[in-house]
């Protein structure tokens, strides 16, 4: 992973040789030049402010006006400090294939119901395909749970329902009762 660095945003002060520069400027079309030329730079409103002895609105006003062109080559122009940005974090996605089978799953997987035997086999696949997919292919449940359109918390109770995991707090649970081994199926592996 690389990182990035971009300006930093917040509590900048100009160095102290820019306000000695403003003080020397005799004439507004340069103070203004210079301002758009500081502002261009990245540098606050609120730093120029400082640095200038003038409002940050004023500084806002003239860093949107137009330049005109005084020669500013021998005035101070320091760079902002920038700071690291940690890259975005970048998750597993599902296996296409996986997915795919899992979206037309899930609506019979969701019928399942306390004994009855109607969509167990498929209740059984879809978890099955959840649990692989999570340990084996290291997807995140959140993202198994986005890419699904359901909560998180409806795939951990249906692993730890179907004994794909283990309750985190001592390992049982009253809520996550698991599934009786009588209405299991077994898949073909």
């Amino acid at each position: 992973m690389t990182t990035n660095t971009r300006l930093r945003k917040t509590m900048l002060t100009l160095p102290p040789e820019v306000a000695e520069a403003f003080a020397g400027i005799r004439d507004t079309e340069t103070r203004n030049d210079y301002i758009i030329a500081l502002r261009a730079g990245g540098w606050t409103l609120q730093s120029i402010a400082e640095a200038s002895q003038i409002t940050r609105e004023r500084v806002r006003q003239i860093a949107t006006g137009p330049d005109t062109g005084s020669d500013i080559a021998d005035l101070p122009q320091p760079t902002p400090p920038s700071v690291t940005v940690k890259p975005k974090r970048e998750y597993n996605e599902p296996r296409p294939e996986v997915l795919k089978r899992l979206l037309e799953l899930q609506p019979l997987a969701q019928q399942v119901r306390s004994d009855s035997p109607k969509y167990r086999e498929e209740g059984e696949e879809y978890t099955k395909l959840l649990y692989d997919s999570h340990v084996r292919d290291n997807v995140p449940i959140y993202r198994l749970a986005k890419r699904l359109g359901i909560t998180h918390g409806a795939i951990r109770f249906r692993l730890v329902r179907y004994q794909y995991m283990v309750p985190k707090k001592n390992g049982t649970s009253k809520v996550y009762t698991p599934v009786k081994e009588i209405n299991r199926v077994d898949l073909p592996s």
